[in-house]
């Protein structure tokens, strides 16, 4: 098996409920995905190391042994999605949208990698479309042992209406390897949602105080949301210049095992 283990939660009494919605993050190393219940009971939670250079058929097949070790059914599930990180991505309102034109709507703002599929995936606050790039075997893998599994891009992950619909500016800062996700907003409105190369964590602190000033946000009045590839060190240094910042886990849930209030925040969003 290609697959290792960093970190596994179970609920220490688990709920029985048929309405269980399962939530995948691809990430560069493997992926993390979370399982709950109802009004966000959280019963699985785990980050796992996979190998995703292999074929459809091996990553598939390390998916499901993965889930049958820890007595997981891959299907039954009221809602699936895949959150799949993307470089390359472009908005687009809904009455500019073709289906079936990804591709070249990509073609506009970039030039897809080889490997990748074109995807695109509806924000209802924003009634747009983000067009973006995935990984097309990691994705094919997901899609197989999943059937019908949702496949959404970070950015309709992290535009959402705790947000976007605040009166007093907010900005929420993605940290990813080499590059970051950063959405601004103010007076109830979108300012910003776009990716940066920053390829130091000093970087992402010049990016978040550059954008902030071309804003016309003041960064002392401002709320800073982090999460992502960030640790304590981060952290410190981004309350020397931002006097309101804050760990985002995403939305709050419930649990019967204490074990999940120390998931270590800065890494894995609970987004999801």
């Amino acid at each position: 098996m290609a697959y290792t283990i960093k970190t596994y939660i179970a609920d220490t009494a688990e709920v029985s409920s048929a309405d269980k919605k399962l939530s995948v993050s691809l990430k560069p190393d493997g992926f993390s995905f979370t399982v709950f219940s109802g009004n966000r009971h959280l019963l699985h939670y785990c980050d796992v190391a996979l190998d995703t250079t292999g074929s459809i058929a091996t990553i598939s097949a390390d998916i499901k042994a993965l889930f049958a070790d820890k007595k997981i059914m891959t299907f039954g599930f009221k809602e699936a999605e895949l959150i799949a990180t993307t470089e390359l991505s472009s908005w687009l309102p809904e009455h500019l949208y073709e289906r079936g034109r990804e591709r070249q709507y990509l073609s506009l703002v970039g030039n897809t990698k080889s490997g990748t599929t074109c995807f695109s995936d509806y924000n209802e606050l924003l009634k747009s479309y983000v067009v973006f790039s995935a990984d097309s075997t990691a994705v094919s893998a997901f899609k197989i042992t999943f059937p019908g599994i949702r496949v959404r891009c970070q950015y309709s992950k992290l535009v959402v209406p705790e947000f976007v619909q605040q009166s007093d500016p907010v900005m929420l800062l993605n940290v990813r390897r080499g590059c970051c996700d950063i959405v601004a907003s103010s007076g109830g409105q979108l300012q910003l949602s776009n990716s940066y190369e920053c390829p130091t964590q000093g970087d992402v602190m010049y990016r978040a105080l550059n954008l902030a000033k071309s804003l016309g946000i003041d960064n002392t009045a401002l709320t800073l949301w982090l999460c992502g590839d960030v640790d304590k060190s981060t952290y410190d240094m981004f309350i020397k210049y931002f006097p309101q910042v804050k760990l985002y886990t995403g939305h709050p849930f419930t649990c019967n095992n204490e074990e999940f209030r120390n998931i270590h925040v800065y890494r894995d969003v609970l987004v999801f």
